[in-house]
């Protein structure tokens, strides 16, 4: 037994050393500044204390590579919400409206008004109220193209045409109406404003 037992104890401790070995031999591999010199006799101390420095130097690197890896995402963002923000100051059309056809239209819609008011000054009261509206598909629709017309219509009707796009318009216009006329405290008075608006110039003022 005793015999038996010596044999076991030789056994593990070759086995133990063995491997202890070939842990050695695998970080000499790994660690560059020993794999660089593989014939070079180094000790165990020696051999553990270049993995160390190794292990150190691959940590830092890997701070680094994560930092700049952060920088890069946050310069992505920036770069995204410039982007962004260059898309919302383009015109919907993708062309550009004149400042011309823009008081050319403008003009065109005050002669419709002040004809339709001298026919019924009720209109004058409605041109109030739908002003707004005209003012940005004056401002958004294109005419370069039935496709430009189309595609640029129907992104004002998305946008300002919706309940809750319209609510507020609206309400400015009731609260322009309400605070430039006197449809609260003297009704009868408004035919005489509406002719007077449209025959002396102050529409849309």
């Amino acid at each position: 037994k005793t015999e038996s037992r010596r044999i076991t104890h030789i056994s593990a401790e070759q086995k133990r050393r063995f491997n202890i070995k070939l842990g050695f031999d695998t970080l000499h591999g790994l660690v560059s500044s020993l794999s660089a010199q593989p014939g070079l006799k180094v000790s165990k101390a020696t051999t553990l204390q270049k993995t160390a420095e190794y292990i150190a130097m691959l940590q830092q690197e890997r701070a680094a590579m994560q930092e700049e890896a952060q920088q890069l995402r946050d310069q992505i963002e920036e770069l995204n919400a410039a982007i962004n923000l260059c898309q919302q100051q383009l015109p919907a059309t993708g062309v550009p409206i004149t400042h011309q056809r823009f008081d050319q239209m403008r003009d065109m819609f005050d002669e419709y008004v002040r004809t339709r008011t001298l026919h019924n000054w009720k209109f004058w009261v409605f041109s109030i109220l739908i002003r707004p509206l005209f003012e940005s598909f004056n401002g958004m629709v294109s005419t370069a193209s039935l496709q430009s017309l189309r595609q640029t219509s129907l992104a004002w009707l998305d946008q300002y045409c919706s309940l809750p796009a319209l609510r507020p318009t609206v309400l400015n216009s009731l609260r322009q109406l309400s605070t430039s006329t006197s449809i609260l405290t003297d009704p009868g008075c408004i035919p005489e404003q509406a002719t007077r608006a449209v025959t002396e110039g102050t529409l849309g003022k």
